[in-house]
């Protein structure tokens, strides 16, 4: 099992992208196939640019900064416009331009290997429609804590319109909550300070601010903390919930006891 990966923002380190007309894009790769095994994920920046392709992967991004823009459907005649912490999530065999002004975007993305992936999906209709959940509609949920403080969460990518990643954004203030988790977790930080303890002990002390990114794998022990922090989640697979409960013994028929 691999260790929990901090990335501060201001440590990141991009690489041009090329555009289709015009403008700029760049993207720092985070997590790969040499780290995880199931999410891909790095931060991208477009300004001004055009990015055509029909993509090969499940992908969930919120905005960082600026405006992201996804043109998608016939002809490209559906604009989304997503400012600061809206969501995003699309699916295998979407057509899109990506766009943006002065954009800055998280995105998590599965297979993890679709880079080397070479299987045709010319034909392959999208799961669901591009989704966009706009931070201004988002309603959270109050979650139970026993050690005072408060706690919330938003759940946006379901296995209701997801067979791979799911999104969650969730928001700890002077509270602490412990947790193993049952899936691999890709997160970034929205604002104030998003605290993850996790190491021999807890003694190590993860604070996440605004653009921050934590890799963690699936079964590290940790304390969620906070001061004020918002965080986006993305945990792979999206049904994990499911599969952590017991299955239960059914009882045999009357017929055959």
């Amino acid at each position: 099992m691999t260790e929990a990966l901090y990335v501060k923002s201001e440590d990141m380190v991009f690489a041009q992208m090329q555009c289709d007309a015009g403008g700029a894009a760049s993207v720092c790769q985070l997590v790969g196939p040499e780290i995880s095994k199931t999410i891909n994920a790095g931060v991208a920046a477009y300004d001004g640019c055009s990015i055509e392709r029909r993509v090969n992967y499940d992908e969930t991004a919120v905005v960082l900064g600026g405006t992201f823009r996804i043109l998608t459907g016939e002809d490209y005649s559906r604009v989304i416009e997503a400012k600061f912490g809206d969501v995003i999530w699309l699916t295998k065999g979407t057509r899109l331009k990506y766009q943006g002004d002065k954009a800055k975007v998280f995105y998590a993305r599965n297979p993890v290997d679709w880079q080397a992936r070479s299987e045709s999906i010319a034909d392959e209709k999208p799961l669901t429609e591009v989704y966009h959940f706009r931070s201004t509609d988002m309603i959270y949920s109050q979650m139970q804590i026993y050690s005072g403080g408060y706690a919330s969460t938003c759940s946006l990518v379901t296995p209701e319109i997801s067979k791979s990643l799911g999104a969650t954004i969730a928001t700890f203030n002077g509270s602490s909550v412990d947790w193993t988790t049952e899936y691999d977790q890709i997160s970034v930080g929205l604002g104030g300070v998003m605290r993850i303890r996790t190491g021999e002990k807890y003694s190590r002390a993860i604070d996440a601010r605004l653009g921050d990114v934590i890799w963690l794998p699936k079964g590290t022990p940790l304390k969620y903390e906070g001061e004020r922090g918002i965080m986006f989640f993305v945990p792979y697979p999206v049904d994990w919930r499911l599969r952590s409960q017991p299955v239960r013994p059914r009882p045999w028929p009357a017929s055959v006891r």
